[in-house]
């Protein structure tokens, strides 16, 4: 731990990397010295009395100063490792062209898999050439760039960069900067156009572990609907950028957001499986190397952040030990493992990821069995010993662990993400029992499906009921009013105070050894667990398929994906029709998943009723996970680059596209129809009919339209008005709304749209009718059996 001091003293007390490296050398000088003296100097202390030294001092002293001397040693050589591992601003660094006034082209090697967001993409490259436009260097370090979305990168691509370089950014509730810099990067291009230049760099093993990562992702959003796969594509390959905002934010205010980041937990289930599967093929000492292989082969492929690495180094210590006949010692194990990571790279002591992670490993190490023991001898008092012993066992799995890692993670989560979750304590009982199950039984889904789909798609059906709990029970707890308390400043010096207690209590409390005794956690019915788990996995997956079969009504829902058009029409048939789909992949998958069938994820129809960047950005990645068997195109393919690449996909994949016309219509059956009401230049108005009810989806309306329509009186009443580009004035005129006199107005909008939508206009234009938006309400569904309708809101 004195080597992880000397980085902690370096970063704050500032010296040249040489005045370090002279102190860390004397002090090792001076260690040696005292364990063998030479004769010359044993005999100046011989000849000097005033510097001899009794023998009895000297036999208790001396191992105690050669000690501290390797310990100041440890201390200096830290110092000297951080001061080394500070960058040097040189030309043949990328980082010396940042903040330049004028563009570069940057010439690099896609060095990790490409990060797929909504609205963009983040590429990590090693930088090799730069060209000013007057001259060329060779260059190396790494870089993110943001480009835009909808375009395909593997790693191993070289790219070639155009945009400006600049130094991260760094405010006072974030440092982009300092999180970038523990991982080597220093340069940020923001707003880049990256061209794919022939050849590939990069390892050839390495490219097949991330082709193998590709590929299994892309079959966990074939077998899983949303938001189920995307929670799965982190709890088993650590990729939770699928993950809606809402959702995502519902796992940190609970305290369960440690299950999506693979972690120490993640990597005990995995390794248990190693153990079990290849001590039986290869024996036990075999076994347990080919399961450390597999620990570091899955580390490596999830993306080996501080947290994963810290969980792996400590999985493998256990399992050598075991194989050594030695008990593995926690606290020296724990710390080794730090100081190593440490030695690779200083900066990760700054990563909030291995904070947690170191922190909650060390509440378990000292507190999860004293916690059993405790229960266990409490337990005793009521119940016999053996039942006794049992309950507390359970007990310990499902509530004393999450105790005794909280208890030391508190100030630090308190400290960086300035809140504290008070149902945390509950929430993490009635979730984690599943997880090993989760992963478990979706890792077996997606590496089945890698060899034989149909027998994968099997094996999801059986996973999926655990992980749809997973995410229910979050949202349950979730909604518990007043289940977070947010902070506004959190001083370190509370955090430094509240260790310095807890480890005082821990260490130096003198009954707390006495009272705490050391049990090991088992729970004994597992058949009768099993036969359980079963019949659980039955009952949701039941439910689930009777809440997604069709009821002989028409369901008209307008997800919530920001400031565009995505509604879903299920038909009294059991059709499936998405229209358009927005901006966020992400929040339109949350939104499909939850509603369709877990056996069938295609759409019988995609309407694209308006082409325009914002409308389909989405459904370049959508068409994978829910490929629909018919498009009806009722805007220009051309309108923007997601429409050109969304074409381009339907062509690969052989998807039948309809030029719509209008006039046309789509039987939805029973005698409902889908009507393309008028076409414009930017595309379709949309008219959904079924005995008396009426529902006008004007997405493609424009200026000529409503002349066209003559401001309505064309279309007559109707039940349901989605108002189009988000409630903009200029199509919502008064007597838009007169003439079509909705029973109800939905608007489609992002909360804080940056255009200021809807307008004011609008809204004093609604004044008098009933309206609900997506940024208020959340998804609006629409039902009706013909005659009568039934509206529900997520947020009424």
């Amino acid at each position: 731990m004195t080597f992880i001091s000397g980085i902690v003293l370096a970063k704050v007390l500032t010296l040249p990397v040489y005045v370090w490296l002279i102190l860390s050398l004397f002090a090792l000088l001076c260690a040696f010295l005292l364990i063998r003296p030479p004769r010359p100097l044993s005999l100046l202390f011989s000849r000097l009395p005033a510097l001899r030294i009794p023998p009895t001092v000297l036999t208790i002293s001396r191992p105690a100063i050669v000690l501290m001397s390797f310990s100041l040693a440890s201390l200096l050589l830290g110092a000297v490792r951080y001061q080394s591992a500070l960058p040097q601003s040189t030309i043949s660094q990328i980082a010396w062209f940042n903040d330049r006034q004028y563009d570069l082209l940057i010439t690099g090697t896609l060095v990790e898999p490409p990060d797929y967001r909504d609205t963009y993409t983040n590429l990590r490259l090693q930088a090799q050439q730069v060209d000013t436009a007057k001259e060329q260097y060779k260059v190396s370090g790494l870089l993110l760039a943001r480009v835009g979305p909808n375009q395909e990168y593997h790693y191993g691509d070289i790219l070639r960069l155009r945009g400006r370089l600049q130094t991260p950014p760094a405010d006072e509730d974030f440092s982009y900067r300092d999180y970038l810099a523990r991982q080597g990067i220093r340069s940020y291009m923001g707003a880049a156009e990256a061209t794919v230049l022939p050849g590939s760099g990069g390892n050839p093993v390495v490219a097949v572990v991330y082709g193998l990562k590709e590929r299994s992702l892309q079959n966990i959003y074939r077998l899983f609907l949303d938001p189920e796969a995307s929670l799965l594509a982190g709890i088993l390959l650590g990729v939770d950028s699928g993950l809606p905002s809402y959702l995502e934010q519902a796992f940190n205010d609970t305290g369960t957001s440690h299950i999506i980041a693979i972690s120490g937990f993640n990597i005990a289930v995995v390794a248990g499986i190693f153990v079990l599967l290849f001590s039986r093929l290869l024996g036990p000492r075999w076994g347990a190397l080919a399961a450390v292989i597999g620990i570091v082969f899955y580390t490596f492929l999830v993306g080996a952040s501080p947290s994963v690495v810290r969980a792996a180094f400590m999985g493998t210590l256990a399992l050598l030990a075991a194989q050594l006949g030695r008990r593995q010692q926690g606290l020296n194990a724990l710390a080794l493992v730090a100081a190593w990571m440490a030695l690779l790279n200083p900066l990760v002591l700054w990563d909030v990821g291995f904070q947690l992670s170191f922190f909650a490993t060390l509440g378990l190490i000292l507190y999860s069995e004293p916690f059993q023991a405790a229960v266990d001898r409490f337990l005793a008092r009521f119940f016999p010993a053996a039942r006794a012993h049992q309950s507390a066992s359970l007990f310990g799995e499902f509530v004393l662990l999450t105790l005794a890692a909280q208890l030391t993670t508190l100030p630090i989560a308190a400290y960086h993400f300035k809140q504290i979750s008070l149902v945390s304590f509950v929430a993490n009982p009635f979730i984690l029992p599943v997880q090993p199950a989760v992963m478990v039984l979706g890792g077996l889904a997606v590496s089945i499906s890698l060899v034989l789909y149909p027998l994968g798609q099997l094996a999801a059906w059986i996973a999926w009921p655990l992980t749809a709990y997973t995410i229910r029970v979050v949202e349950l707890f979730d909604s518990v009013p007043h289940g977070v308390i947010y902070l506004g400043g959190f001083s370190m010096a509370f955090v430094v105070l509240y260790y310095a207690v807890l480890m005082a209590i821990t260490f130096a409390g003198p009954n707390l050894k006495s009272i705490f005794a050391s049990l090991q956690a088992r729970f004994r019915y597992f058949s009768l667990t099993a036969i359980l788990l079963s019949l659980f996995v039955c009952i949701v997956l039941v439910w689930r398929l009777v809440a997604a079969t069709s009821d002989g009504r028409l369901h008209i829902t307008f997800l919530s994906v920001g400031s565009a058009d995505a509604a879903l029409i299920q038909t009294p048939t059991g059709r499936n029709i998405l229209i358009n789909g927005g901006p966020s992949a992400s929040a339109a998958s949350d939104g499909l998943g939850r509603r369709l069938s877990p056996l069938d994820h295609t759409l019988d129809w995609l309407v694209l009723a308006d082409t325009e960047e914002n409308q389909v950005a989405s459904l370049d990645r959508l068409v994978p996970r829910f490929p629909p068997r018919n498009v009806l195109l009722g805007a220009n393919e051309q309108a923007s680059f997601s429409s050109r690449a969304l074409m381009q996909q339907l062509a690969d994949r052989a998807i039948p596209v309809t030029p719509a016309e209008a006039g046309q219509q789509l039987d939805l059956g029973r005698g409902a129809f889908l009507k393309v009401l008028n076409l414009s230049p930017r595309g379709a108005i949309l008219l959904v009919e079924w005995n008396s009810f009426r529902a006008l989806l004007p997405i493609g309306e424009n200026l000529d339209t409503l002349v066209q329509l003559q401001e309505g009186s064309a279309v007559g009443p109707i039940n349901v008005l989605s108002l189009a580009q988000s409630g903009y004035a200029p199509l919502t005129p008064p007597a838009w709304l007169r003439n079509l006199n909705p029973q109800l107005v939905v608007i489609s909008v992002a909360a804080g749209d940056k255009s200021g939508l809807p307008d004011k206009d609008t809204l004093d234009a609604l004044a008098g009718y009933s309206f609900l938006r997506t940024d208020l309400n959340g998804w609006i569904s629409v039902m009706t059996d013909g005659s009568h309708m039934w509206v529900q809101a997520e947020r009424p």
